[in-house]
């Protein structure tokens, strides 16, 4: 009979030697359902919990999921309280990678990344807070921080395993790199949205075609005025300049007779007071300066009066030109105002017209040339998709042999486990479709694979879906043979079940006991369980029961002692009346 150590890979024995943690430490819950106030201190290795139905149990599981991000339902806080208090303290000291992803995630870089404090408070008024070691997050940080490091397996759980759906997740889960997938959707994303555009101008292609002349219409409505930026604002300008000569013309004039032209003119003086100072400079240097500065400011006056000067004799009034600017000043305004573009927009336009014309003149020549870029982008991420395939192949049977092993530790002795890999069936000419041989494929968001679980429950028998032939027993077998098959492949630390035992009993509840515990030598365990076979297992053992306290229904979480937990387990084995051979047969389980 194998064990499951046979099958842990060197890095997970490696693990074990050197006791790498991923654990909560504690969980906190107040004024939750029947919960009033309770402190579970886990242990590392297999944590278990026990009690009567409706005790309570699950409200634990419910509450750590409430603290990783799980949708909130206001009506679980407590009658007559005002706030509901869960919080998770987590232990990861002994191990730097999943040390690394967290600090990654955690949006104060001040916090401490090896203990992590998660808690959550919901308000009876309908609004919920959130904190990393008292720093505010949103849930999106918890979900992701709790993706990281803790898998929670809820009893409906084991009806998803039966959905062919989530078989490909499991398969590629097992053995595919993230970041492969991430770039095979990102190309085949942009093939659909080539294709997209395709079939959107196909459907209009008569609507091109009938468009061409208006399109033609518009271009040479604009391309007619022969526009160039910003000309409108420089027609405004020239024009304002010429409608107003006259008076330009006699400021000019009256201008430069007072800088330079008149004798009293500003040159003039300016001149005159620079003679007068260079006759007395010799007696006091301190005229020097003032004299070079009136040099200065001749020259200024004259380089002033001269670019007057110009101006001036380059002035030419044109009635003709004038009414010329003024009618182009008036076809631009009114296509502007036509068409509410400015002229700038127009010009851009013309270029998009143009295009659109050369395309729609070329609609059949375009359509092709689509196409071919099309089948080159098929190519490619078919290529992707085969690489993905053979990825797929070689998990598969990885995974199969991997399952059947510890389905025999579970109890299914008889039974084989099988992965069943079938290629999309296409359509020929069909743009997401690729022919491979004889065959058509068509491609899809996860390559061209369809995956589903078989099983046979006798040597011999045909195999049949998995939906089709495993009973609820047999189902809990093989969501946990999976589980712990994952557990090799994944970095998660903490694995929870919610009563993983549904509809076994005696022999087989000892082999998963084994299974569980085997599980937990490499990560922490918590599960719910109402079997002795696998309480007699845990590491430690907690038990929820409830009772009346003050007219209001009270559950209560104990950590068993020792001698506790024989007479818990001898009460799982006996029910409420425990007796010296069940007692004796509970010290027998725990000692296996």
């Amino acid at each position: 009979m194998f064990s499951l150590l046979t099958i842990l890979t060197p890095l997970l024995l490696l693990l074990i030697l050197y006791t790498i943690l991923i654990m909560i430490e504690k969980l906190y819950i107040k004024n939750y359902l029947i919960i009033k106030e309770a402190e579970i201190n886990f242990s590392e290795g297999l944590n278990i919990l026990t009690g009567e139905t409706g005790a309570g149990k699950s409200i634990i599981l419910d509450a750590l999921s409430l603290i990783l991000g799980e949708r909130a339902d206001y009506s679980i806080i407590k009658k007559d309280q005002e706030k509901l208090i869960v919080e998770g303290h987590f232990n990861f000291k002994n191990n730097k990678g999943i040390k690394r992803a967290i600090a990654e995630l955690l949006p104060d870089d001040e916090i401490d990344p090896e203990n992590i404090i998660l808690r959550r408070e919901l308000l009876k008024k309908g609004t919920s807070r959130n904190f990393i070691n008292d720093s505010p997050v949103n849930i999106a940080d918890l979900k992701r921080f709790g993706d990281i490091i803790i898998d929670i397996h809820s009893q409906n759980e084991h009806q998803s395993l039966l959905n062919g759906e989530t078989h490909l997740e499991v398969l590629d889960n097992y053995c595919m790199k993230e970041d492969v997938l991430k770039k095979y959707v990102s190309e085949f994303e942009d093939l659909k949205d080539s294709i997209k555009i395709y079939q959107e101008l196909s459907v209009k292609k008569e609507e091109f075609i009938s468009k061409r002349k208006f399109l033609d219409f518009e271009l040479k409505e604009i391309n007619n005025l022969n526009l160039q930026p910003d000309e409108d604002v420089e027609i405004e300008s020239e024009l304002k300049k010429l409608e107003n000569i006259e008076n330009i013309s006699m400021a000019l004039n009256n201008s430069l007779k007072l800088l330079y032209e008149e004798d009293t003119s500003s040159a003039g003086a300016i001149n005159s007071a620079i003679k007068e100072l260079k006759k007395v400079s010799r007696y006091d240097p301190t005229f020097e300066k003032i004299i070079t500065d009136l040099e200065n400011s001749y020259i200024l006056v004259k380089e002033s009066s001269d670019t007057l000067n110009s101006y001036m004799n380059n002035l030419n009034f044109d009635s003709n030109n004038i009414e010329k600017i003024r009618q182009r000043l008036s076809d631009i305004t009114h296509l502007k105002k036509k068409t509410g573009l400015t002229v700038s927009e127009l010009i851009t336009k013309a270029e998009t017209l143009e295009k659109e014309l050369t395309f729609a003149e070329n609609f059949d020549y375009e359509m092709e040339k689509l196409l071919k870029q099309i089948a080159e982008k098929r190519e490619m991420v078919f290529i992707e998709a085969k690489d993905i395939n053979e990825v797929r192949k070689k998990g598969s049977k990885e995974l199969e042999k991997k399952i059947n092993i510890i389905l025999k530790e579970v109890g299914l002795e008889s039974s084989e486990f099988k992965v069943v890999t079938e290629n999309n069936e296409g359509e020929k000419d069909a743009l997401l479709s690729v022919r491979n041989g004889k065959e058509f494929i068509k491609l899809n968001e996860k390559g061209f694979n369809s995956i589903e679980f078989f099983i046979r429950t006798n040597k011999g028998a045909d195999f049949t879906a998995l939906e089709k032939t495993a009973s609820g027993g047999e189902i809990s077998r093989i969501m946990l043979a999976i589980k712990a098959v994952l557990a090799e492949k994944d970095k998660i630390g903490i694995l929870v079940f919610d009563e993983i035992d549904a509809g076994i009993s005696g022999r087989i509840a000892s082999k998963v006991g084994k299974v569980l515990k085997k599980l937990s030598e490499t990560h922490q365990v918590i599960s719910i369980t109402h079997l002795p076979q696998i309480a007699a297992m845990s590491d430690r053992h907690f038990h929820v029961s409830k009772k009346e306290q003050n007219n209001e229904t009270i559950a209560g979480i104990k950590n068993l002692t020792e001698e506790e937990k024989i007479l818990e387990v001898a009460k799982l084995i006996s029910g409420e009346k425990i007796t010296d051979a069940s007692t004796k047969s509970a010290i027998e389980l725990m000692r296996a």
